[in-house]
Formats: C-alpha cells, sequence, structure tokens
C-alpha cells in the first residue's frame, strides 16, 4: 500500500484504523481494478483500428487516449495494495 493513503492523518493510531479500512476493502479494490482493465481493453480495441488514422486531428485523438491510459495507470497503482505486484 502506498503512504499516500494515510500522508493526510495527524496519528498512527488514524493511520492504523484507516489501514485497516482499506484492507477491509480488497475485495472492491479488486473490482475496481477488474473495471479499469477492461475498459483499458476497450481502448486498445479502439486503438488499434486503423481507421482511426482517418479521421481528422487524429493525433490529439491519440494524445488524448495516451493521457486516459496514464491516468488509468495511476489510478491502479493507488489502488494496487500488495506494491510487491
Amino acid at each position: 500500500m502506498i503512504t499516500k493513503w494515510t500522508s493526510n492523518l495527524k496519528s498512527q493510531e488514524e493511520a492504523d484504523s484507516f489501514k485497516n479500512e482499506i484492507l477491509g476493502s480488497k475485495r472492491v479494490l479488486k473490482r475496481l481494478q477488474d473495471i479499469l482493465k477492461e475498459v483499458e481493453t476497450e481502448q486498445d480495441r479502439i486503438e488499434a483500428n486503423p481507421k482511426i488514422y482517418e479521421l481528422p486531428n487524429w493525433d490529439y485523438r491519440q494524445a488524448h487516449l495516451n493521457g486516459f491510459r496514464e491516468c488509468l495507470n495511476t489510478i491502479n497503482k493507488i489502488i494496487t495494495l500488495d506494491q510487491e505486484k
């Protein structure tokens, strides 16, 4: 678990309590990871279509998709509790 989760808490007791709440939500966070993976797979499918390059401003669309992918990766990193993965 990254320390960002508890960096706003004042005491070690608060941090420990909050960590326990997060760990208790592991199942929910795993489902969220699965959903994000589905979204990323859909984006891959869209990007793989060569017709995308026929659209005007395809380069801006690609930049948007790259930013979106970076956002997905950031969220996934935050919600991955086992950082050894």
